[in-house]
């Protein structure tokens, strides 16, 4: 089994859902939009549902590795420019995960604050680490803190794909979400009013 032909169909396949959702791939058009047999593809994977879990396992797998070779900084406020610009640069994964989630969140666990898939979330916790270690703001909250705001840019991304945003366009973006994001961390808690439940 070469793995170089099976990420082939994974990225493909995540292209695929980006652009047409979950309803809009089928092994048989993904066997001919990457010029790969239909039984090639039943080699690799059971089926479609085996195929687009792959996907998603992988795809984050790969965001992941790349973002962790991101370059140091020197606080929260620029950890989470980079953050967000990192959710842009890579829109088209980003959005085929969440389509499968979309698609499949029954398969997620339920958590207190709704269903989002585990790590997730994992690049604004670091923020939001970064930010209390070193006492730009305070967080009582952080893993749900980090949903809120992880869901809020993920809206931005499905918002703008599949334009490619570049030059002042992207620069405006991403500091405008900064901005009013560190803004709402900066809100002191005093003045929040709480729904009753």
């Amino acid at each position: 089994m070469s793995i170089l032909v099976k990420n082939k169909i994974l990225k493909k396949a995540a292209k695929m859902v980006a652009v047409r959702g979950v309803d809009g791939i089928s092994m048989r058009t993904l066997a001919i939009e990457t010029g790969i047999a239909v039984s090639v593809l039943y080699h690799y994977f059971k089926n479609k549902d085996d195929l687009l879990y792959q996907m998603f396992k992988h795809t984050g797998k790969e965001l992941g590795s790349s973002r962790s070779k991101l370059p140091p900084v020197k606080n929260s406020a620029s950890m989470l420019k980079q953050r967000i610009k990192f959710q842009l640069d890579n829109a088209e994964d980003i959005v085929a995960i969440l389509k499968y989630y979309f698609a499949y969140r029954s398969d997620f666990s339920k958590a207190e604050s709704g269903f989002i898939p585990d790590r997730a979330y994992t690049h604004i916790v670091e923020v939001l680490e970064c930010g209390v270690r070193t006492k730009e703001f305070k967080v009582q909250n952080i893993i749900q803190e980090a949903k809120i705001i992880t869901h809020a840019i993920n809206g931005f991304v499905l918002e703008y794909f599949p334009a490619k945003l570049s030059g002042k366009e992207k620069i405006i973006l991403i500091n405008s979400i900064s901005e009013f994001l560190l803004k709402a961390l900066n809100f002191q808690e005093k003045n929040i009013i709480k729904l009753k439940v």
